[in-house]
């Protein structure tokens, strides 16, 4: 069974609504519409050539061409798929509203060490577990189940004047659970204990419309632009340009073809992500 088949027998085993395959939203990439719930799973093979380094903005472009109807596009990979697929797999059920409902309130928030916040993370979330010198999580019943990471505060220059900033970095769920109300109390807790300016924060397109952001006061900025990576379509591990193993640096050092058509030879080619949509949260006025 391929990629697409996939993960469309594992929406209709897991939901009971009308499902769609006949929207005609982009003719490149297979995709299913659930009217429902207003969503587009588009699905995105593993590539087989450096095709979508010419698409740089094409995901971000039907994002946003997804968001002017009111519908919620979802960017599903093969990659992740593959690498991640228990956590693709519910991301997709929590989006369809297949989950455990846990209200924040009845949870504690408490700083955490950076084990438990990465353990949590490389289980819950799709992307690694950065630096970030703040570690919160919510524990319900003595649980952990949901986890946020701030960045320390930076000197921001906005409108002439200096704000004491800081990002939160990521935030995750546990796995088949929805905390409400959880990324509010933990960005609560940490303005009471930090006090920084303002919180910036980014909502990646792949997943995310930045609603949850919108309903906690943040405001959106900008999008910002995709970003360039390189694909292993044999290990489906990602690199950015300063994480090219060195074996293939030093062998591309030793011939004369540029770096993408190199690495493409090696099966790694170049890819780009949605980008994303840039939120601020302002807590003082200068």
């Amino acid at each position: 069974m391929n990629f697409y088949n996939e993960i469309k027998s594992f929406v209709n085993e897991n939901y009971e609504g009308n499902i769609s395959t006949n929207q005609n939203f982009d003719k490149m990439y297979e995709h299913v519409f659930i009217p429902d719930k207003k969503i587009i799973l588009l699905f995105v093979p593993l590539p087989a050539k450096n095709f979508e380094c010419l698409q740089k903005m094409r995901f971000q472009n039907l994002s946003t061409v997804a968001e002017k109807q009111n519908l919620q596009l979802i960017i599903i990979r093969e990659d992740k798929w593959i690498t991640k697929k228990n956590i693709v797999q519910w991301r997709i059920l929590s989006h369809l509203g297949k989950f455990v409902r846990i209200h924040g309130r009845l949870c504690d928030a408490k700083r955490i060490t950076k084990q438990q916040a990465d353990e949590f993370l490389s289980q819950n979330h799709l992307y690694d577990s950065p630096q970030a010198k703040h570690k919160y999580g919510l524990f319900f019943e003595n649980k952990l189940v949901a986890v946020a990471t701030f960045s320390g505060g930076r000197p921001i220059v906005r409108n002439e004047k200096i704000y004491r900033s800081c990002e939160l970095v990521r935030f995750a769920n546990y796995r088949n659970y929805a905390v409400c109300g959880g990324m509010g109390k933990l960005v609560a807790h940490f303005i009471a204990e930090q006090n920084p300016d303002d919180i910036m924060s980014y909502a990646d397109l792949d997943w995310s419309a930045g609603k949850s952001y919108e309903k906690l006061g943040f405001k959106f900025i900008e999008y910002t632009e995709p970003q360039k990576f390189y694909l292993n379509i044999k290990t489906c591990r990602q690199y950015y340009i300063k994480k090219i193993p060195q074996e293939l640096v030093d062998k591309f050092s030793c011939q004369s073809l540029p770096l993408d058509d190199f690495l493409s030879k090696h099966g790694i080619f170049t890819v780009y992500n949605s980008g994303n949509k840039k939120y601020l949260l302002k807590l003082k006025l200068k």
